[in-house]
């Protein structure tokens, strides 16, 4: 019997001799025999002590993680699946047709009730002709004809309202075409996922845990980093975000015939890790969509501790588990991957001789659609947005003598028609005004001297009044109260749960996500943003500009955009800087500013984008959609000096948000 130190030796000498060619030529049976002879020594050196000993040392394949590193993967895996899950929910296999037209507008038959939401694309076809076997007759199919494609701008529960943003060549759409979100898998670009200040993340791990978990949905097939980089600019070392430029959609659109991009992201905060993605179309560039899971909370180290990250977790409940149902119907961009902003602007509608003090918008016919006010210290002028022009629906005159101090509108009473809420000043005198249109006219509802009034939302929701008396020297002060319609008049309600010493004429009410609950912010001299709770100031923030100021007698307007499902939303404050010589300035009274969004990040603001500079006197802004396509834009009420500061105009500059 041969023992296995034998056979290795046989084996080993038999493998010498092949070396130094003492063989003569083999036969195919001899070749045979020498690879039997290999595999038996290798079995036998894998059964000696030595041999276990190495297969004992030696190290993991590179790539797999074992033991706690796998159980970590293990949890981004649990977190991509619900991602992945999200995603694939919005995109809903809807079909439909065609009902009507509104002047560029498209009515389709199906409404939330098919799951149809705001920003939803849909194909256009028309069935063709049926066509045969040409030797059986059977019936085998029709061919769809390409129409073009369709972006949903309103939703009511039975229909909804549509831009058209594609046509086909030579195509006309009509009353009786279908629509339809493919039923087909969407192809869809998907670059790396992006991680940032997670310890122990593997960027290819939960990019390859995400891109599986996306394809076992059946509802995507997906296009990696590799093939994307291909399809671009190949000699361009592209960051993740410029994946997300308009250009570069454009050319995953042409080239890879992709339908969206999805950005991926996972990023460290208090209570763990969120991963997030943001999903764009790769038509139109717009964002369509934000699906976000929690990292188990505890289970994910960061590489540094956030400020405050411990006073947070100690004050605040429990952020919701990876597995809560997030509703994903509305457009929102807690970590845009790039600014908001198009580089597109333009003049909206005429210029105003004079200056202009304040604007709002607001739907004040219930027809779904804004109109925009316009106020000077003479009139109130109400107006329709047709697109980038401006239509006078109606004026109210005013005495020439006030300063507007607030203009808002709400939906106060919940009947689908927006109140306009106004106060006035004049020195040390203040009156409220609650307006509302009726047959084209502005008419008085209510009016109370010595009372500051806003639209504030308490519960982060609903809009309500409120108010604040002015007490001494023209300044409100004490508790802000809450103001209802008693059929007759507005009557003093409760009392709003806010720190004391807040102005209501400076105050906004906001939740800033993260699950706290609302939060309080108000602008101190000097040009100082502040969040407050009910325990006291949380945060400041101050820039190298100060607030611009709004000529409307009171601090600059704090707007709140986004912020829906549970999105982090963005604080906007105009801001003016220094423009040429000083010396010119002071002659010519020229004046620049710009806008800057804030967003909270748990523990501090930080600013996330911000306009170019321009010319002029910002006196207020806002947001509206612009209807016919053009989408949601920044509409910035700029008052510009005439030559050696006489004269002088207004003007309303509209910015696109992407």
């Amino acid at each position: 019997m041969t023992t296995g130190k034998g056979i290795q030796w046989r084996c080993f000498s038999l493998g010498a001799l092949v070396a130094d060619r003492q063989f003569l030529p083999l036969t195919a049976i001899s070749w045979a025999l020498l690879l039997c002879f290999l595999v038996l020594s290798l079995f036998v050196l894998s059964l000696s002590p030595s041999g276990m000993a190495f297969a004992q040392a030696r190290a993991p394949a590179q790539g797999r993680p074992t033991g706690p590193a796998r159980e970590k993967e293990s949890r981004f895996a649990e977190a991509t699946r619900v991602v992945a899950d999200r995603v694939a929910a919005a995109f809903p296999r809807v079909e439909g047709m065609i009902i009507g037209f509104e002047g560029d507008q498209v009515l389709i038959d199906r409404g939330t009730a098919d799951g149809v939401f705001q920003g939803m694309e849909l194909e256009v076809f028309r069935e063709g002709e049926e066509f045969k076997h040409p030797l059986t007759m059977e019936a085998l199919g029709r061919l769809d004809k390409d129409l073009g494609m369709l972006r949903i701008l309103q939703v009511r529960e039975r229909y909804a309202v549509a831009a058209i943003t594609k046509r086909a060549e030579k195509a006309e759409m009509r009353q009786g075409d279908q629509v339809r979100v493919s039923m087909a898998r969407m192809i869809v670009a998907f670059p790396n996922v992006e991680v940032e200040g997670v310890k122990d993340a593997n960027t290819r791990a939960v990019t390859k845990d995400l891109g599986a978990a996306l394809l076992r949905t059946g509802r995507f097939e997906l296009i990696e980093e590799r093939q994307l980089r291909s399809m671009v600019l190949a000699d361009k070392n592209l960051a993740a975000a410029e994946f997300a430029d308009p250009r570069i959609l454009k050319q995953l659109s042409e080239r890879g015939k992709a339908q969206a991009l999805l950005m991926g992201r996972l990023t460290p905060h208090p209570n763990g890790a969120s991963l997030d993605v943001q999903v764009f179309s790769t038509l139109t560039g717009n964002p369509l969509l934000l699906a976000s899971a929690e990292v188990k909370p505890g289970l994910i180290p960061q590489d540094r501790p956030l400020a405050g990250s411990r006073q947070a977790s100690a004050s605040r409940p429990p952020g919701p588990s990876a597995a809560a149902p997030v509703d994903l119907r509305k457009v929102s961009t807690p970590r845009p991957a790039r600014p908001r902003l198009s580089s597109e602007g333009f003049r909206l509608g005429p210029e105003f001789d004079g200056p202009m003090q304040a604007l709002a918008v607001g739907d004040l016919d219930g027809d779904g659609t804004p109109e925009l006010l316009l106020a000077a210290a003479d009139r109130l002028l109400l107006h329709r947005i047709d697109g980038r022009r401006l239509h006078q629906i109606t004026e109210l005159a005013l005495t020439g003598k006030e300063t507007v101090v607030v203009l808002e509108t709400a939906d106060l009473d919940g009947d689908g028609r927006a109140e306009i809420i106004m106060t006035l000043s004049q020195k040390s005198r203040v009156r409220s005004l609650v307006l509302r249109l009726r047959d084209k006219r502005l008419d008085l509802v209510w009016e109370m001297p010595n009372l500051v009034l806003r639209a504030l939302s308490s519960d982060g929701k609903t809009a309500q009044l409120f108010g604040q008396e002015v007490q001494h020297e023209g300044r409100p002060s004490g508790p802000i109260h809450q103001y209802a319609w008693d059929g007759r008049s507005y009557a003093r309600g409760q009392t709003l749960d806010a720190p004391p010493g807040l102005a209501l004429a400076g105050l906004q009410l906001a939740d800033l996500g993260g699950g706290v609950g609302i939060r309080y912010l108000t602008l101190k001299e000097g040009g100082v943003l502040e969040v407050h709770s009910q325990a006291g100031k949380l945060a400041s923030y101050a820039d190298s500009g100060r607030l611009a100021s709004s000529g409307r007698g009171t601090s600059p307007r704090i707007l709140v955009e986004g912020g829906e499902d549970g999105a982090r939303p963005e604080i906007i404050l105009g801001r003016e800087e220094a423009s040429g010589p000083a010396m010119l300035r002071w002659i010519t009274r020229r004046k620049a500013a710009r806008l800057t969004a804030l967003r909270w990040n748990d523990a501090r603001l930080e600013q996330v984008w911000q306009t170019p500079l321009f010319e002029g006197t910002l006196a207020d802004y806002g947001v509206a959609d612009l209807g016919g396509g053009l989408g949601r834009h920044l509409l910035l009420l700029v008052m510009k000096e005439g030559r050696l500061g006489f004269g002088g105009r207004s003007e309303i500059q509209a910015i696109r948000l992407q």
